[in-house]
């Protein structure tokens, strides 16, 4: 049987319900019903919709009260398990015990409850795909990408917000819904301001220069408080392919000599695990997990759409700042770099950065956010993590607003990835959705 500590996780992605191209869902079955399936390893456990153990009438078993980790951090009541389900995957049947908790659209999460089982595992974000042996089998678990993309009506979306129900609120928060309370008038459009607009980020060019080194300290810095009584984590690292082994010395090279990374000697250390990107290349990450158990959560809370949607109302030009290497701008405070220690085939170090992976990592990134720009909060900015959205009514206006905020960017010393950046548009896309005078649609 599983082992369920008192709380266990669900990802930041599921909760806020966000449908991006890299979400890896697939169809499965259990008993005669054909299900929608979520693979997230930001999951400590699998987790069954309560409305699929409810309309299939399956067994649950009661087991000690344990809490569920929301992705917003928002603890809720866990009960029972249900014990040795039997699930048809494309090409593989498994047998596995789930948590029942309310999933929205979803009918099931595989975390790493299972995922660890599966062992040595490729994973191809961009082409979801999802490669494993199983039994000296290879098997081959393909993403449908359709599954992520679900039209929905509008009325029943802002039906939903305006009833107040909370299970919804949490399954779409991410999307932006609003409704139009007059029609717009555009005296002037962007062709008019379009030599202003090119000319603004060459003004500013050094926000778009992230320099190497650290950045400045601040009274914000990153800091990772131990629950009394934790010795350091120390966590066997895996045998990694020969040719991860070759990337992984390039990333760790690269980031010695950005600086954000040196040699260490503490007792702390975790697991190193290569990502693959949507373009191909190879993202850096360390598996906390352990580190994350030991940490004493922050409740800083995250922003819900929702919660702005009104103050979107009447505006018909958009632009979008993306930081680069968000968590990277800020700071480990001294005394806890230690912590943030790992290791390789060839060495061991540590981060003097706030490194994604980290139980706090989100809420300190959205504390710095709200810290810069707290003025114009709900006024013209919307800021989801690294995600910056600016909003007007009007052209010139909307001018003014990007040079308040490219102004707080320098004064900060705060880093946009220009590549990522997009400037006065009537139409944007906004954390999984189009955004637009005439409203929202999903992507």
């Amino acid at each position: 049987m599983v082992e369920v500590s008192p709380m266990v996780e669900l990802s930041l992605n599921f909760v806020v319900g966000l449908t991006a191209p890299g979400t890896f869902k697939i169809k499965g079955r259990v008993e005669d019903r054909e299900i929608v399936i979520m693979v997230d390893c930001g999951a400590t456990h699998n987790f069954i919709s309560l409305k699929l153990v409810e309309s299939l009438n399956l067994p649950m078993a009661a087991i000690t009260n344990y809490g569920v980790i929301m992705g917003s951090e928002k603890a809720v009541q866990g009960r029972g398990m249900c014990k040795g389900i039997t699930v048809g995957l494309p090409v593989i049947t498994i047998v596995e015990d789930f948590l029942p908790l309310e999933l929205g659209n979803l009918d099931m999460v595989l975390g790493m409850q299972w995922l660890q089982k599966q062992g040595a595992m490729t994973v191809d974000w961009k082409a979801l795909t999802m490669n494993f042996v199983v039994e000296d089998t290879k098997v081959i678990l393909k993403g449908d990408p359709s599954l992520t993309r679900m039209e929905i009506s509008l009325k029943v979306l802002v039906k939903t917000w305006q009833s107040d129900d909370q299970r919804f609120l949490v399954n779409f928060r991410a999307m932006g819904i609003f409704k139009m309370d007059r029609e717009l008038v555009v005296t002037d459009s962007v062709e008019d301001y379009q030599p202003e607009f090119e000319q603004l980020p060459q003004e500013f060019s050094d926000i778009f220069e992230m320099p190497d080194g650290l950045p400045p300290m601040r009274q914000i810095d990153h800091r990772i408080q131990l629950k009394e009584g934790t010795d350091p984590i120390n966590v066997r690292p895996y045998r990694y392919p020969h040719a991860q082994k070759n990337e992984i010395e390039r990333l760790v090279n690269d980031m010695l000599a950005l600086g954000i990374i040196r040699p260490s000697t503490s007792l702390f250390s975790s697991l190193v695990i290569l990502v693959k990107k949507k373009d191909g290349g190879w993202q850096f990450c360390i598996d906390y997990r352990a580190l994350n158990r030991a940490t004493v959560p922050n409740k800083f809370p995250i922003p819900m759409i929702d919660e702005l949607l009104d103050e979107l109302s009447g505006a018909s030009i958009f632009s979008k700042i993306d930081l680069k290497s968000g968590y990277h701008q800020i700071r480990v405070r001294d005394e806890d770099v230690s912590k943030t220690a790992f290791r390789t085939h060839e060495g061991h170090y540590e981060f003097l950065v706030m490194h994604f992976g980290l139980t706090n990592a989100p809420a300190k990134f959205q504390a710095l956010m709200n810290q810069v720009f707290r003025p114009y909060l709900r006024k013209f900015l919307l800021v989801f993590f690294d995600d910056i959205l600016m909003y007007s009514r009007d052209v010139e206006t909307h001018l003014e607003h990007l040079t308040v905020v490219f102004q707080l960017l320098r004064q900060h010393y705060l880093f946009a990835n220009r590549k990522k950046c997009h400037f006065a548009k009537d139409r944007i896309e906004y954390l999984g959705h189009w955004v637009s005078a005439k409203g929202v649609e999903a992507d």
